[in-house]
């Protein structure tokens, strides 16, 4: 009997010799990713330490999940287990591309499991190699010894693209998103239902899509729900991410685990204040005249002008975002606010136009909140969390969870 593979998202399979940086690449790109790539953390047999922001775990505990069924791939290497939550397979399904750092002796399982699989090699130096494995201090000179003579596992796995790390982090991390953004995507929405936004019954892995809303060339995440007569227009929008009522959004990436109230307007598009005239007869200008076109170049700027809303936000009744603002992890827009500059992380902003009032959590709080990333976390993990989130404050779950 033929198993039907895993589709239409991508696997992104990054692969490399011990030292290459493929973690700190992951974790640069994890910075940058909009909500159409998910970048799952590995449960891993090791305690917390430098390097990898992993889920440690018991082998015990690992041995228990495994035999739950909590992970799509798993494999020994190093004398260690590694596993990945078996919530990507919704990941892939929903059109998104999930990216992991995998032993190479694994690529046939995830080809066999994928529809598209994309394998990317990171590679470096030597000298560079050698120097990064002492710089993160986990191996003894002679697993090091070891690790820098490993042999590969798969030599004859062909690869689809191959990044050479020698240079800075960011410009790794580039060269690896110009690759994920190449993967299949998912450019449509679920389809519609007529549940309300607040209504009874969960809300699907693939999301919600109300009654009397429209999404053009966007990417909806896992968890998401788009209210009743809302419109969205190149959105991405982050897992467990929810717009209420009749809001409009357009060229905009929002973060995971943002809250955005009814009759939100973010990224709203500009008239030219510097031509002749301001209306649009100019630039759709085929619905006037059957010989005129529309104007590429004015709609390709429009598109380029994003606007970013980070993870855990929550925007206010009636608020209004500007193009090319960034707003912050953790921020809050205050009702009726109109933002026109960007707004620093876990800042509180209201007015018009919007100016800071306070912060919700001092600065050395916010910044250890950004390095947890638990916004990052999978499913599973969320879940088994959740009563901490419910009864814990800020810094009892940072000293929690910090690896």
């Amino acid at each position: 009997m033929t198993t039907q593979k895993i589709g239409p998202g991508a696997f992104v399979a990054i692969v490399g010799a011990s030292g290459v940086g493929k973690d700190a690449l992951i974790a640069e790109s994890r910075r940058h990713a909009g909500p159409d790539v998910s970048l799952p953390q590995r449960h891993i047999t090791r305690a917390p330490g430098p390097g990898e922001n992993h889920l440690p775990r018991s082998a015990r505990e690992f041995r228990i999940a495994s035999e739950a069924g909590h992970f799509a791939i798993e494999w020994n290497a190093h004398g260690l287990r590694y596993g990945i939550p078996v919530g990507i397979d919704d990941d892939i399904r929903g059109g998104r591309s999930v990216v992991v750092n995998v032993s190479r002796a694994v690529l046939g399982e995830l080809a066999a499991r994928y529809e598209h699989l994309v394998v990317v090699r990171v590679t470096v130096s030597e000298a560079v190699r050698a120097s990064r494995l002492r710089t993160r201090g986990r191996e003894d000179a002679d697993d090091m010894a070891r690790r820098l003579h490993r042999p590969d596992p798969a030599p004859d796995y062909a690869v689809d693209a191959e990044i050479h790390n020698d240079g800075t982090i960011a410009e790794g991390a580039a060269a690896l998103l110009r690759v994920i953004r190449a993967t299949p995507r998912r450019t449509s929405a679920p389809g519609a239902v007529s549940a309300s936004v607040y209504g009874s019954g969960a809300v699907p892995a693939a999301g919600i899509v109300h009654e009397g809303s429209t999404v053009v060339a966007g990417t909806l995440g896992r968890y998401t729900e788009v209210g009743q007569g809302s419109r969205l227009a190149d959105v991405e929008l982050g897992d467990y991410s929810y717009c209420d009522r009749y809001c409009d959004l357009a060229n905009t990436t929002v973060g995971k685990f943002s809250n955005i109230a009814s009759f939100v307007r973010i990224g709203a598009t500009d008239h030219p204040l510097d031509r002749a005239s301001l209306h649009h007869f100019m630039y759709r200008s085929a619905r006037y005249w059957p010989d005129a076109e529309d104007d590429a170049e004015w709609f390709a700027r429009r598109r380029s002008r994003r606007t970013t809303i980070g993870h855990d936000t929550w925007i206010g009744h009636g608020a209004q975002v500007k193009p090319d603002v960034v707003v912050g992890n953790g921020a809050v827009i205050a009702s009726g606010a109109i933002v026109t500059k960007d707004v620093p992380p876990y800042a509180i902003v209201a007015g018009v136009p919007a100016r800071v009032i306070r912060f919700r959590q001092p600065p050395e709080i916010a910044e250890r909140l950004e390095r947890l990333a638990w916004w990052d976390w999978d499913h599973a993990t969320l879940r088994e969390r959740l009563d901490d989130f419910r009864t814990l404050n800020a810094v009892d779950l940072l000293d929690c969870y910090e690896p």
